[in-house]
């Protein structure tokens, strides 16, 4: 069976395809959106799907106010009832966690438990939000919210009247032009945060594995040794595992 999975983050939202009961997407487009022109935005930048047949469709989405809207657009364009992602549904994971937390963390979790399965697991998402995620054999046992890296540039930049910049890492911490000490700032701070909180969570489980994953993984996974493993769409390959339960 072919499943249509959709993750729709805090400001982008990704679409891929898979065969069901896989762990390899194909991704189909990625593009922001603005939440007041949600259902807009998604309408004019949904990828063209002509010509493939999906069976099933698997839906991440943060926000509740936007389900009855992807139920009813999604039902009329492919003839499927999309399966939304939560704690309310079957899965392959016990959650150890009270109200709110997040469906992409869900999908996060599961992927991590069912392709690497490891004893003791940290997924870190950089995203709008980088989040820490806890797996402990099956259970997913909490974790952090922190700023993301964008999140933190946009934030400093609109409450300074420091200029704009386009994020790497420079090629030493301390520098003397304003440009390079936004960037080593920002990516320093996260980077050094990332270590020390890994080196912490480490003291009480002996072998964590860490994968990183979302918009910034890639960046900062290249600047250390802390993480084991960078796995762009995680989040994908969670809802179609989900999908195959």
């Amino acid at each position: 069976m072919n499943n249509l999975l959709i993750d729709i983050g805090n400001s982008d939202i990704k679409a891929a395809a898979s065969v069901s009961g896989t762990a390899e997407v194909k991704l189909l487009k990625r593009f922001s959106y603005s939440k007041n022109e949600f259902e807009k935005d998604l309408k004019k930048n949904f990828p063209d799907t002509t010509g493939r047949t999906f069976n099933q469709i698997g839906i991440s989405v943060l926000s509740n106010d936007n389900k009855k809207f992807l139920k009813e657009y999604f039902k009329t364009k492919y003839k499927i009832t999309p399966r939304f992602v939560s704690d309310e549904i079957e899965l392959p994971i016990r959650i150890n966690y009270s109200k709110g937390l997040g469906n992409d963390r869900i999908c996060n979790a599961v992927a991590a438990y069912l392709i690497y399965g490891r004893k003791d697991m940290l997924v870190i998402d950089f995203g709008t939000a980088t989040t820490y995620t806890l797996i402990n054999g099956n259970i997913l046992n909490g974790g952090l919210i922190a700023p993301g890296i964008k999140t933190s540039l946009s934030s400093l930049i609109y409450n300074t009247s420091l200029p704009q910049v386009r994020l790497n890492f420079t090629k030493k911490l301390i520098n003397t032009d304003t440009l390079n000490n936004i960037k080593a700032g920002v990516l320093f701070q996260s980077l050094f945060t990332v270590e020390r909180i890994i080196t912490e969570l480490r003291k009480k489980h002996k072998g964590l594995y860490v994968i990183s994953t979302g918009g910034y993984s890639k960046l900062i996974s290249a600047k250390t040794k802390f993480i084991n493993k960078t796995d762009s769409h995680l989040v994908l390959k969670g809802i179609n595992l989900i999908l195959s339960q």
